[in-house]
């Protein structure tokens, strides 16, 4: 076997291979001697066909299956004959298919780039800070108080935080467009599910009465043929609730998990939650800063082949019911999963590169101590557990959340930290509260 590469440029490869006819042959031999223990033909006992037989009926397919065969070793075998670490599925185009002469086909393909050295120099580096106070817990107590609202009918002008229903046409120039038209359509005044001044407009309006807003769609809106534009939205007020928050009683309180039914042990579980979910944050903000420098400072050329994986994947992990499938998206549509992804891939690169190179193995006892974190928040957390401890590809993605804290810490050994104190909400949010 003759095997020559071609760089047309820093990640492609183009890989010629010439492959001996004796040894398509000797594969087409296999394949029909393979047939003769199988093909059934009438006067002829099981494994007594003549050869003359069998391929007259399957010379045609018996020569496909022995070419997609000696294709494949050989590909194969050239890649790591030369050393060669594909970053897709190679694209195989025959060059030469003559019989009696030798097999000759190209394999074009990108290959993952290899990193000799990454650069990391930082002097200082901002590190965000919070502390979990009682208003947050309060907060978060009344965020809770909230999933179990129920509405009750009124009579009276409708104002904010009122769930109202409502029916309305849009139009435009005196003309109705597209999904601008519905009826019996709950709102919530101040939720900010529709365009600015829609929800303000229904401020004071009393059932049965109607009304026309004229309103502009903001410049970014979704839809490129709205954006920017005027519009006139005729309103009926049909119904008018206000909330009626859940009396907070020992029943209440179990029913949102805690088993004394406490609001004291409640407080204090809410607080566990919150300075968990502090730590996160903060540990990720930190982590998202080193790797925006990583980055920075080692710009990575990215195979599209991996490019177009990684973005399949988070596109799967945001639409969970799609995974696995042909989601029949557009090129366009996909493209805007190819920053992100160039993103995670080209730090995947460093990251590894840098793990080898402080030779950093996964500590088992963080390995446990993070396992325990995610299980304590859920119910059963020994169910949790064991369902970790049989999925490898699960236990391995903690293994890597775990081997970059360790290389984030070894990185800014030699960094000056500097903290920076905030509230929980302007941490989690970037917003005061």
């Amino acid at each position: 076997m003759q095997v020559s590469v071609e760089a047309p440029n820093k990640l492609e490869r183009r890989v010629t291979i010439t492959v001996p006819e004796a040894v398509l042959e000797e594969a087409y031999d296999k394949r029909i001697n393979q047939l003769t223990k199988t093909v059934k033909a009438n006067g002829y006992r099981p494994g007594k066909v003549p050869r003359t037989i069998i391929e007259k009926q399957y010379s045609h397919s018996a020569r496909q299956e022995a070419l997609s065969e000696v294709i494949q070793a050989s590909l194969n075998q050239a890649i790591n004959q030369e050393a060669l670490n594909p970053a897709g599925v190679p694209t195989v185009e025959p060059k030469n298919i003559v019989p009696g002469q030798p097999l000759e086909f190209i394999a074009t393909f990108e290959v993952i780039p290899t990193i000799d050295s990454v650069r990391f120099e930082l002097a200082t580096l901002e590190k965000q800070m919070a502390v979990i106070t009682e208003k947050d817990v309060e907060n978060a107590f009344n965020r809770l108080c909230q999933q179990y609202i129920t509405w009750q009918v009124v009579d009276r002008p409708a104002q904010e935080k009122d769930q109202v229903v409502i029916d309305f046409r849009g139009s435009m120039e005196g003309k109705l467009f597209a999904g601008g038209e519905a009826h019996d359509y709950p709102i919530v005044l101040g939720s900010k599910s529709m365009i600015a001044g829609f929800e303000e407009g229904l401020v004071g309006m009393t059932v049965g009465t109607t009304k026309v807003l004229h309103l502009i769609f903001p410049e970014n809106y979704h839809s490129t043929e709205m954006a920017g534009k005027s519009a006139e939205f005729a309103v009926t007020m049909k119904k008018i609730s206000q909330p009626q928050l859940p009396e907070v009683d020992e029943a209440f309180v179990r029913k949102l998990g805690c088993k004394s039914g406490k609001l004291e042990d409640l407080n204090t579980e809410i607080r566990k939650n919150l300075e968990r979910e502090l730590d996160r944050i903060i540990k990720a903000k930190l982590k998202g800063q080193v790797f925006d420098k990583l980055l920075e400072q080692n710009p990575v050329e990215v195979p599209q082949a991996l490019i177009e994986r990684e973005g399949k994947r988070i596109h799967d992990q945001l639409h969970p019911h799609h995974a696995g499938k042909d989601h029949g998206h557009s090129a366009a549509e996909m493209a805007v999963f190819n920053e992100p992804a160039k993103r995670n891939v080209s730090l995947g690169l460093l990251v590894a590169h840098l793990i080898k190179q402080h030779q950093i193995e996964v500590n088992k006892e963080r390995v446990t101590a993070y396992l325990s974190y995610l299980s304590s928040m859920y119910e059963d957390p020994a169910e949790v557990v064991a369902w970790y401890t049989k999925n490898k590809r699960a236990m391995s993605e903690i293994e890597m959340q775990v081997l970059e804290e360790q290389l984030i810490e070894k990185l800014l050994e030699n960094v000056q930290l500097t903290e920076k104190m905030l509230s929980y909400n302007e941490l989690i949010t970037g917003q005061s509260n």
